[in-house]
């Protein structure tokens, strides 16, 4: 395997580099408003296609609304003498207040019943434009605001379209001023600031095309096709273009811009270090085997009384063999942990833990050897030198066989004791260890973990009860039973859980999966509700919102697993109006 190769994806590990819809996906890119977008945005996320953000808003329960998230803030904002923190005090306010209904919201924003809408980047300058249906609503209610704090503003028109500029003043800063202009039914917010010039304000405001524009390549069609997305909402980072704007390799907007930046705050030789040809040429090579993070829906459905959409997240590498590489460390998820299927929640974590050692010793092997040339990664390869993974070989001797680990909560109730607090009323739960040889391993660990010396597990996989060697402050008044499945030892109380251990026998361990997790938000609230109200530490508005979930359950679930296109992360979330 090609080293290089191999400690681009050392390098991208060590530094940390791990980040609606119709029922037929499309690669069908068709909005115009993309011509006026940078192809060089280092950033972009756009809703294509019609969002029903109405019927969705009937369907969040007021507590993920966030109808009093920004209080705090807002009081504290209010209590400061700078006209800019009053000026954010009220927009957050005014926002807060429009949460009340849809109609609310509409009335505030200018928003139709359906959204879409693009955010992106102009060099350092961040666009966000939006489709609106009243395209007064907005602008008059920012300059509400700016009147409540004392900012001034100016109507200005450039080639026909109007903006008001609003003069945000920092201490210490050019001044910085926001933009707000609707055109077209097509709302538009900005800040112009010293680095901007009027040719970047005109290509913000939609008033002239950039010299390449979105529209003019296949980007978008070409990440909805790789990554099956359904051509509704698509997003990325563009760790290229920001990687060569970085070192100077490009000269984009986004470099100009970022120079100009650096030299306002004296520090013109902050990046010289990394700006050599040799860095240059190391640091684009790396950047290209992790080109973008990339996001986007992959499928949904928006009804009045139900919600259920998918939405992908990936990191996304070229470099197949190191993805082979972390894909051989992928483990066993057991079948109840791989959806939404009724439980309160469940976390699952597939890893062989016998290719963890050859990874780790790959990963950094690979890393020392490879003939970078930029200094500060020669230097990183330095550090690398020291690294010891004698600790990780203990581990896989001892766990070796594992292939991955679960626990799932089915249900639980609370009860408020006045001097212990919280107990445990009842419980329905389940935990997995799985692995190659299960008997094997736990004869081993009968050796080194005393309590187990006394667990005699039944050939044929009946459960036995093993309360009296599990420690517990007070009496349990359930039993927790223990078992052998097939290659899965399983401890579990409740009639859900032993229904699903007793299906984990017929369950092969295969390699099917790295990390998930679900939970259910109802299910979860509803066993605390009585506890927390008792408590008294709420307000009546708090537990107000918290009540309005018992009858609205919202599920999420999360996946992320290694691919043939990357580190990916699917989620499925599921709201019922009730």
């Amino acid at each position: 395997m090609n080293n290089k190769l191999l400690a681009v994806g050392a390098v991208a590990i060590v530094a940390g580099a791990v980040l609606y819809s119709q029922n037929k996906a499309s690669v069908d890119v068709d909005l115009p408003e993309l011509a006026y977008v940078p192809a060089d945005t280092a950033v972009f996320y756009g809703q294509l296609k019609p969002f029903p953000y109405s019927k969705y808003f009937a369907l969040m329960p007021d507590a993920m609304k966030g109808t009093n998230d920004f209080t705090p803030i807002i009081a504290e904002l209010k209590q400061t003498s700078d006209p800019n923190a009053v000026f954010l005090a009220s927009l957050m306010e005014k926002y807060q207040q429009s949460l009340s209904s849809y109609d609310a919201f509409k009335s505030m924003w200018g928003f139709g019943d359906d959204y879409k809408g693009m955010m992106y980047a102009q060099g350092l300058m961040p666009i966000v434009r939006f489709e609106v249906a009243d395209q007064s609503s907005i602008i008059n209610s920012i300059k509400q605001s700016a009147d409540e704090a004392g900012i001034a503003y100016t109507s200005e028109t450039l080639d026909g379209v109007d903006y008001t500029r609003f003069n945000i003043s920092l201490e210490g800063l050019d001044n910085i001023d926001l933009i707000a202009s609707t055109h077209n039914n097509w709302a538009t917010l900005t800040l112009a600031t010293p680095l901007s010039n009027n040719q970047d304000l005109r290509i913000a405001l939609g008033i002239e095309k950039p010299a390449k524009s979105l529209a003019d390549t296949k980007k978008l069609p070409e990440l909805i096709s790789t990554f099956s997305l359904d051509g509704n909402s698509v997003g990325y980072v563009d760790h290229q273009h920001i990687a060569n704007a970085i070192t100077g390799k490009e000269d984009s907007r986004l470099h100009q811009m970022l120079t100009e930046l650096l030299n306002k705050a004296q520090q013109a030789n902050a990046l010289d270090a990394i700006s050599t040809p040799e860095c240059q040429a190391d640091i684009a090579y790396i950047a290209q085997k992790w080109p973008a993070t990339v996001s986007g829906t992959t499928k949904s459905r928006i009804t009045a009384d139900y919600a259920d959409f998918d939405v992908k997240a990936v990191l996304q590498s070229t470099d197949q063999d190191l993805l082979n590489t972390l894909q051989a460390v992928r483990g066993f998820v057991p079948k109840h942990t791989t959806q939404l299927d009724g439980q309160m929640l469940s976390v699952a974590y597939g890893i062989d833990v016998a290719k963890v050692l050859p990874l780790a010793n790959t990963l950094t092997g690979a890393l020392k050897s490879a003939e970078f040339k930029c200094g500060p990664i020669v230097a990183l390869q330095n550090e690398m030198r020291d690294v010891s993974t004698a600790g990780l070989a203990m581990v896989s001797g001892f766990a070796n066989g594992v292939q991955g680990m679960s626990l799932s909560v089915q249900d639980a109730k609370f009860t408020l004791d006045d001097t212990q607090g919280p107990q445990v009323e009842s419980l329905d739960a389940l935990v997995t260890l799985s692995a190659t040889d299960a008997h094997g391993l736990y004869s081993i660990a009968q050796g080194f973990v005393p309590p187990l010396a006394n667990i005699k597990l039944p050939a044929n996989g009946d459960a036995v009860v093993i309360n009296e060697y599990i420690p517990s402050p007070v009496p349990l008044n359930f039993d927790i039973k223990m078992a052998m499945k097939g290659n899965h030892i399983v401890i579990f109380t409740g009639d859900q859980s032993a229904r699903i251990a007793n299906e984990l026998d017929a369950q092969s361990v295969t390699k099917n999966g790295f990390v998930n997790m679900a939970f259910d938000i109802q299910k979860i609230l509803l066993p605390l509700l009585d506890t927390i109200a008792a408590t008294g530490q709420l307000t009546n508005e708090e537990m107000a919102e918290l009540e309005a979930l018992r009858d609205q359950p919202v599920g999420v679930f999360f996946a992320t697993d290694i691919t043939d296109n990357g580190i990916g992360l699917e989620s499925n979330v599921q709201i019922t109006k009730k």
